[in-house]
């Protein structure tokens, strides 16, 4: 066996959303030693806990700070691509929306071959995670370490778009998570209970477990390669505190870098798609093609308005509000601070006849400028409803930019590239415009600005959309679960051909569920917990 530096019975590479559910796990067992190994720093930065510290996080130093390959069907705009790079990964500096999915998106997963994953199996996970501060429900979980729970403001804003959806013929649901999941919806939050502050999976699942003698945590830490000895996985090559380490895995390595990170480590381990590690001079290791294949990720854009009233997050700008705001949410945990600003949806289907919603939206009580604007938020008072096709057809892939383990990946998501996408964010459009015209906005509503009344055709919304246009950040597939040729773990989430090795993040998810995606990440983790523990 090579030379070790240290060795552990599990090493997790990414302190993500994954990643600290695993660490939390499997160290309950004080006879297992982990080690969770994460590139960033800890926590500590203290708008990492704000409701809104998205907002400040995105483009910080810990974010990774990605961004696609020039997309075709958006004039080439590279579209950036934050991911989190601090203890807690994305759940440390997303929105904190807690969305499950429809519950015919696993069973999807489990027809497509993995055993196990169906919603009746992945159900129980989901409410072990969970601590729910809303009504009871025999669908939600009341004692997990994740504590969710509603948004603490109310805006003219968001009660107008409510009241407008049921003008429009829909329904308001009071819990898409228990349940049934179309219709126009209150937010539900990863928020502590006492006062909304950011749940993240650091804060739930590290923060507790942070002084068990068999749990190390070393952030800074980067993972250069995993290390193998013929085809078993037995550790990992990182760069910790200004030198390089060899760590030894017992029983198994558990890969939770994310959809993006997860096959790039992959790769430049040698394991991949020949084709890909040849022309990066990588030595190949062991066959996958499908590392790094069958990216998806949520994506659309939004129709917004001036605003009659100054009702908007515009009042941000003046340092008085910003300050009163902020006094609000220190006093009372209310206030327009105390979300982040998405405090109402809706799930809604684009035909009727669908079994299940295939577009969300989210009221926004602030407008946005377009794709690389140097400030993105204009000076006036408007608002948005802002939207993404859940279920996308177009797929990208994640590749090397070259050998270099410090060097970025290549990330290519081609957004809009199939036609049934572009037809169905046609669709949402002018469904959002019909939206905005019921009375309930008549005493907010004030011109269109974006797209503007002169943007009717298909054409013309296609090129608007070229222009406009949001990620919503939801990367996954990389890594998919299944038994096919594409497949690069099993539904035990074993990687195929390879002993010591599992992906446990959003990358197995063989398809983008009807959700943001933190929530199933989680899930995913739960249950891989307990796959893992089954095997040792």
């Amino acid at each position: 066996m090579s030379r070790l530096d240290c060795k552990f019975d599990y090493v997790i590479v990414g302190g993500g959303s994954a990643g600290c559910v695993l660490a939390s796990r499997l160290s309950e067992k004080p006879e297992i030693r982990v080690l969770l190994i994460e590139a960033g720093p800890r926590d500590w930065h203290p708008m990492i806990h704000m409701p809104t510290g998205e907002i400040f996080m995105i483009g910080s130093s810990v974010d990774w700070q990605f961004k696609s390959e020039p997309e075709k069907a958006l004039g080439n705009y590279q579209v950036p691509l934050p991911r989190g790079r601090v203890l807690g990964g994305s759940s440390s500096i997303n929105g904190q929306i807690y969305v499950r999915g429809h519950h015919r998106d696993y069973d999807e997963w489990r027809q497509l071959g993995n055993e196990g994953w169906g919603w009746e199996s992945v159900l129980p996970y989901f409410k072990k995670a969970e601590a729910w501060a809303g009504p009871q429900n025999e669908q939600r979980g009341r004692s997990g370490p994740l504590q969710t729970a509603f948004g603490r403001y109310k805006n003219p804003l968001f009660d107008a778009f409510l009241r407008a959806g049921q003008q429009a013929g829909f329904t308001f649901n009071a819990d898409y998570n228990g349940g049934e999941q179309e219709g126009f919806v209150w937010t539900q939050y990863t928020h502590t209970h006492r006062r909304p502050m950011r749940c993240s999976a650091a804060r739930a699942y590290i923060w507790p477990a942070r002084r068990r003698k068999n749990l190390k945590v070393w952030t800074g830490a980067r993972v250069l390669q995993l290390l193998l000895e013929g085809k078993t996985c037995i550790g990992v090559v990182a760069h910790h505190k200004g030198r390089q380490v060899r760590v030894g895995a017992d029983r198994e390595v558990l890969l939770s870098a994310g959809a993006y990170q997860s096959p790039q480590i992959l790769m430049l381990s040698g394991i991949g798609d020949p084709a890909e590690l040849d022309a990066h001079g990588i030595e190949r290791r062991h066959d996958l093609v499908g590392v790094g294949k069958n990216l998806q990720d949520h994506v659309g854009s939004y129709v917004q308005h001036r605003c009659k009233q100054p009702v908007t997050y515009f009042n941000m700008r003046n340092p008085l509000k910003a300050a009163t705001a902020f006094a609000n949410y220190l006093i009372t945990g209310g206030g327009p601070l105390s979300v982040f600003p998405m405090n109402c949806m809706a799930f809604l289907k684009s035909d009727r006849r669908l079994e299940r919603p295939d577009i969300q939206y989210y009221l926004v009580p602030t407008a946005m400028n377009p794709n690389g604007s140097h400030d993105p938020w204009p000076h006036y008072h408007g608002y948005s409803i802002h939207w993404c096709a859940l279920r996308p057809e177009s797929r990208g892939h994640v590749g090397l930019r070259s050998g270099d383990p410090m060097d970025t990946p290549r990330i290519v998501n081609d957004y809009l590239g199939d036609p049934k996408d572009r037809e169905l964010n046609r669709y949402a459009l002018r469904l959002a415009r019909e939206i905005h015209g019921q009375t309930a906005f008549d005493s907010l509503r004030g011109d269109e600005v974006e797209p503007g009344p002169a943007c009717q055709t298909d054409a013309d919304i296609d090129a608007y959309m070229s222009r406009f246009i949001s990620s919503h950040y939801h990367p996954v597939g990389t890594c998919k679960m299944g038994q096919d040729d594409a497949a690069v773990v099993d539904d035990r989430l074993r990687v195929h051909g390879l002993k010591g090795l599992r992906v446990i993040d959003a990358s197995i998810m063989p398809r983008l569920v009807g959700a943001n995606t933190n929530a199933p990440t989680i899930m995913i983790a739960e249950k891989a917990a307990d796959l893992v523990l089954a095997s040792a």
